[in-house]
């Protein structure tokens, strides 16, 4: 089976084969077929050998193996293409980058892992001709979208051809996980695949990780008003590996970079279209209703906002409550508008949680000193998302932290000063039916006082279904206007309870531009 190439890569490898062998080994990753039919020849299912260093690779099968391998393509992508190489290169630079700070896992093997999503959509070209009419669409989407819309036209995804193409260790492992994370109805599962920490597993699991985080990054760069993939690029960034706003931040710019410097090296910079925006500025997020009583629920939350309250934000899953959070810091007449955004996720172990939030002492049992969330929101807004699952140990905590005006860095016994923060809880549940349960302290509750607010279900009002829908037409420039017009639409709108909120009724209408794509 031949797989396509990108035939500014291909050119390049030929010249350089002959001019500067040398320098194979650097090159040779950024063609992702290339780079995964080099590791496929090296790493034989019938093999004992396991290398995923690219110099390595060059060296273990030879030049002249290699030469064979580039010259006996014949299969190329073209200009109209790029944006598909831009995806894959973006990724795996990122996934180079984050890897940097870890020891267990190989920055050649980081990079592979980030371009598996782009090798799975060249898979799925190769598979499916009409394929190639809508990536450009997909690759603007997180993997679970793009796995839920290809099993509804394809039959299969693009993780799936993954693991019937991939079929070498490591790599093989990383793509089973990927398929727990990514089942084929959509709904991502990160927790049901998280191995044992310090096991075997635990660097292929961080490599699946990778793959989905550096996705968000790549599309961050590549579509940075088409979607909110930079807030979940920072997000996940910090729920996945603990990398602070600041430091990922500098990744991507530092990925961008690398890019840039790699697309010179390739003669292709000036056929790439790169967005001119400002990436990095958190622009200002507005939350809207069409329903009248909604609206006058947001109109009050607002007021309290501008007094500076702290508030406690729930409702269902896909409901906009990450939205709503921004919309808020970002207001203008929030008085903290001007000062540091922090995020944290409560849903880790208690002894993270409270590294994470407190600080760690420098040196302690032989760990890098770090601030915590709490110094640096200091002035600023903390949002602490799953605010519901916090650990019923941490929350006693850090009851006794707010209580007492001061609190103690891991391993420390001088006490830090409790800086002025404003809190934005998060949660799925109203948290007071929970502190009536006896399931969660109601002195903290009580001392963080916050405002309550939950977010309406699509289903409970029905006036945002449409202007939501024209949104997402416009925001993904999805050209369906035709359609959302048409009477069984309308009747879909109007009906469908939309369990899942906004990620149904945002698939459905990605589900309707794709079918226009296709149709012949």
């Amino acid at each position: 089976m031949s797989f396509p190439v990108f035939r500014h890569t291909i050119s390049k490898l030929r010249e350089v084969l002959v001019e500067d062998s040398d320098k194979i080994s650097f090159l040779i990753k950024y063609d992702p077929i290339i780079a995964y039919l080099i590791f496929q020849e090296v790493n034989k299912p019938c093999s004992k050998t396991e290398i995923t260093n690219f110099s390595q690779m060059v060296n273990y099968i030879g030049t002249k193996k290699i030469e064979q391998i580039i010259i006996e393509r014949d299969l190329f992508l073209e200009v109209e293409d790029l944006h598909i190489w831009v995806y894959g290169i973006l990724s795996a630079e990122i996934c180079s980058l984050i890897a940097e700070r870890f020891s267990h896992i190989h920055r050649d093997e980081a990079f592979f892992a980030g371009l598996l999503p782009c090798l799975g959509l060249l898979f799925m070209m190769n598979d499916f001709p009409k394929y190639r009419n809508i990536i450009h669409f997909l690759v603007k989407l997180p993997l679970e979208d793009r796995v839920f819309l290809e099993e509804s036209v394809f039959g299969t995804n693009h993780i799936d051809t993954l693991k019937r193409n991939i079929i070498c260790p490591p790599f093989k492992e990383v793509v089973n996980i990927l398929n727990r994370m990514f089942p084929k109805d959509g709904q991502k599962e990160i927790k049901t695949s998280v191995p044992q920490r310090g096991s075997t597993l635990q660097s292929f699991y961080d490599m699946a990780l990778l793959s989905d985080l550096a996705s968000y990054g790549a599309q961050a760069l590549m579509f940075p008003s088409v979607v909110d993939n930079r807030e979940l690029f920072l997000e996940l960034a910090k729920r996945y590996f603990r990398v602070k706003e600041s430091d990922s931040l500098e990744i991507l710019q530092n990925a961008m970079d690398r890019f840039i410097s790699i697309a010179q090296e390739f003669n292709i910079l000036e056929e790439i279209q790169l967005s001119t925006e400002k990436v990095y500025q958190l622009r200002k997020f507005r939350f809207e209703t069409k329903n009248p009583v909604f609206a006058n629920m947001l109109k009050n939350l607002f007021e309290e906002n501008a007094k500076d309250r702290n508030i406690f934000i729930y409702g269902e899953r896909a409901i906009g409550k990450r939205l709503l959070a921004a919309a808020l810091y970002t207001a203008d007449d929030n008085p903290r508008r001007e000062n540091p955004f922090v995020m944290i996720f409560c849903d880790i172990e208690e002894e993270t949680l409270e590294e994470e939030f407190f600080g760690i002492k420098e040196g302690y049992f032989g760990k890098k000193g770090k601030k915590g969330v709490l110094k640096h929101a200091e002035g600023g807004t903390l949002v602490i998302k799953e605010f519901d699952a916090m650990p019923g140990d941490f929350q006693d905590k850090f009851q006794k932290a707010i209580q007492n005006g001061k609190f103690y860095r891991v391993g420390d016994i001088t006490p830090v000063e409790f800086p002025n923060i404003k809190f934005i809880l998060v949660g799925k549940e109203d948290i007071r039916i929970k502190v009536a349960k006896g399931e969660f302290s109601g002195n903290l509750l009580k001392l963080l006082n916050p405002v309550f607010f939950r977010i309406l279900p699509l289903r409970e009002r029905r006036e945002d279904v449409f202007y939501i829908a024209e949104e997402i037409v416009k925001k993904y420039n999805l050209n369906i206007e035709d359609k959302l017009a048409q009477p069984e639409i309308i009747e879909k709108l109007k009906t469908d309870p939309f369990p899942n909120n906004l990620r149904d009724l945002k698939r459905f209408l990605f589900l309707l531009y794709i079918q226009k794509i296709l149709k012949p």
